[in-house]
């Protein structure tokens, strides 16, 4: 039988909207920008998930899902499915994480798709031990949880066991939770709706971002043209005003 470790006191974590299970299965489930339905998330849990929700944030939605992962040493698999979020590309970015780490100067993901892809709230040495802990299962797109439940049973077949290492505790502040508003790491499921409402919001509100942006460098090509335009008339006057006298001189002109 696997060896199993007791998680850090108080698991999960980070605080957040999510449904946890046994402690000691060794399964994390992510809809990444989805919702899971209540029968599902059960269904998921029965199979032998320990924790079932979503990430909407490539930063402190991800900094969560570490935190939450790395104080129970018995996760050794994170399953991510459900569809991608819009501009954040929270899955994309946790599996460039995942894979290549982060920069230990800038904290950003190494590589990574999402729009604000920062690790900052959580240390160097947290996000590698995330690495090291568990194997991703790109369930990318899928929302058929009789295949996610086939994979989640086939990953409690192969458990190896708990990580040999402690928990390790990560704390998210309170500060870090309200500047991520509703974006929790691993969330509860919701309404169906939901989760299109919210991809709708954040697609929106990133495109408008992007618009903003392409708008003011729009407006600095479109000054400094007008400017060009200006330096280029005023230095065409100074190299014709010598032609100009020679040619009233001679009564040309």
């Amino acid at each position: 039988m696997a060896e199993k470790k007791e998680p850090a006191e108080g698991w999960p974590v980070a605080t957040g909207d999510y449904e946890a299970g046994d402690p000691k299965n060794p399964v994390a489930v992510s809809s990444s920008g989805g919702h899971f339905k209540d029968d599902a998330v059960k269904i998921l849990l029965d199979a032998g998930a320990s924790i079932v929700g979503s990430c909407k944030t490539e930063n402190i939605g991800l900094e969560k899902q570490v935190a939450n992962i790395i104080a129970n040493p018995n996760i050794r698999f994170y399953i991510l499915a459900g569809p991608e979020v819009p501009g954040h590309v929270c899955a994309g970015s946790l599996k460039a994480m995942h894979a290549k780490g982060i920069d230990t100067e800038s904290h950003k993901i190494i590589d990574a798709p999402g729009a604000i892809p920062f690790i900052e709230n959580v240390p160097h040495e947290a996000v590698e031990r995330f690495r090291q802990q568990v194997e991703i299962i790109d369930m990318l797109g899928s929302e058929d949880v009789g295949a996610i439940k086939a994979k989640v049973q086939e990953c409690v077949g192969k458990d190896p066991g708990a990580f040999p290492e402690d928990p390790m505790i990560v704390k998210v502040g309170e500060e870090e939770e309200e500047a991520a508003e509703l974006e929790m790491p691993l969330a509860m499921s919701a309404d169906p709706f939901m989760g299109t409402i919210t991809g709708a919001v954040e697609s929106a509100r990133y495109k408008s971002q992007v618009m903003a942006r392409d708008y003011k460098l729009s407006m600095a090509i479109s000054k400094n043209t007008i400017l060009g335009l200006a330096a280029g008339f005023l230095l065409a006057l100074v190299v014709a005003i010598p032609f100009i006298i020679y040619l009233a001189l001679k009564g040309v002109i």
